[in-house]
């Protein structure tokens, strides 16, 4: 059943087509590979899943209801949180609630005046609702999953510890899609174990962006390659799309063979015709012309698959 759906989608950076009528259909269970060259446009792509981009032509279409988390590259936090808030921000209106009683139960922690304790006292008024609290201890759960101290300042943590509260902040939301740009940066690697494991165990759709090659093969259902515009998928992990593509390219190096010997015999015919004839066949002159410029666009394909 499908979850996202892009149809006819368009985009186009000055001159250079990042998405060339595109169609991408997701489904829920899938966890999606979506790889190509540096500048391609597929962070793009994830964003305009999220609906955080917009298309330039075509149309997005999300199932009712359905709940998105986006991680970033290098995701941001406002200034001066705490980790426990920044994780709340991934639910919304509660999120402040939920903020204002963390930080009243520290201030108290540190010094039970009457001013922290009146505070204390009108936060947890503020969270009479059940459903608040139930949302907490998702917060709390998240936390420990992550190895995160809720109490912890986010100026003070690596780049690894920000990346795992950015993951923890779109898992609190219990999305039913996950969007992940470049998620094992900064990760060591039991951080990237663990992260495999959630993703192979995890309900809802993936869609990950990532030169970790062995993380694609640990985790991916299926790979879809941009390259020029063009999406291409291919079923399964990350070495069943380079076998599969592997086998395209030497099906296109013998046809590239034939074309260059073929191209090779009208090079000496050309060359042969300006010796021998004042006047030349124009029509076959501009054919070798054309056949040209699809050899240096085969040549150009066949450079594409190797993406860094």
């Amino acid at each position: 059943m499908p979850i996202i759906k892009l149809e006819n989608a368009s985009l186009a950076f000055g001159h250079v087509a990042l998405l060339d009528h595109v169609e991408f259909l997701l489904d829920v269970g899938e966890r999606v590979a979506l790889v190509g060259r540096n500048g391609a446009g597929k962070s793009s792509l994830l964003r305009i899943m999220g609906g955080l981009a917009s298309l330039d032509d075509g149309e997005r279409w999300v199932a009712p209801s359905a709940r998105i988390a986006y991680v970033a590259q290098e995701p941001e936090f406002d200034a001066g949180l705490d980790v426990y808030a920044a994780v709340a921000q991934g639910l919304g209106d509660e999120a402040r609630a939920l903020a204002r009683y963390h930080a009243a139960m520290v201030a108290v922690a540190a010094e039970a005046s009457p001013a922290a304790l009146a505070a204390l006292e009108a936060a947890q008024q503020a969270m009479e609702s059940g459903a608040v609290w139930t949302v907490n201890s998702r917060i709390e759960q998240a936390l420990q999953r992550l190895g995160l101290d809720g109490n912890g300042k986010l100026d003070a943590l690596s780049g690894g510890g920000k990346k795992r509260v950015a993951l923890a902040r779109a898992l609190v939301a219990e999305p039913d899609v996950l969007l992940l740009d470049e998620p094992t940066n900064h990760l060591d690697v039991d951080g990237i174990v663990w992260l495999e494991e959630l993703i192979r165990a995890y309900r809802g759709a993936v869609v990950v962006v990532t030169h970790d090659r062995a993380f694609l093969d640990a985790v991916a259902t299926r790979v879809s390659e941009l390259d020029r515009g063009r999406l291409t998928d291919f079923p399964g992990n990350f070495s069943a799309y380079q076998t599969r593509k592997a086998e395209m390219l030497a099906v296109e190096e013998k046809h590239q063979a034939r074309f260059d010997k073929f191209l090779a015999q009208e090079e000496v015919w050309i060359r042969k015709g300006v010796e021998a004839r004042r006047t030349r066949n124009e029509g076959r002159v501009l054919r070798l012309e054309s056949l040209r410029r699809e050899r240096a666009a085969r040549r150009d394909r066949q450079g594409a698959v190797n993406f860094s």
